[in-house]
């Protein structure tokens, strides 16, 4: 399997931009910042619409809900490396 940090990496623009877009959609649902629909899917499956999504999601493609976590936390280790990264630089 691949780790998380690693998935992160090699995703392109476009799929930056359309996990963004999740992340807003997501936001305005209510839901947490910096977490796509999916991921918030998973995390909520023992209720009525987290099961219900997570077994649509799960036609399109098989373990879509625990790939859609992984990929979230990688993007936020990711974010957490390059904070540290920049903070440990000098500053001009």
């Amino acid at each position: 399997m691949i780790e998380p940090v690693q998935l992160a990496r090699r995703e392109g623009y476009l799929h930056r931009v359309l996990v963004a877009l999740d992340q807003a959609a997501n936001v305005v649902l209510g839901g947490l910042p910096d977490e796509t629909i999916s991921s918030r899917c998973a995390r909520h499956r023992r209720r009525w619409w987290g099961r219900v999504m997570c077994g649509w999601l799960d036609l399109v493609q098989p373990g879509h809900d625990v790939l859609a976590r992984e990929a979230d936390l990688g993007r936020a280790e990711s974010a957490e490396r390059a904070e540290e990264y920049s903070l440990e630089k000098p500053q001009c």
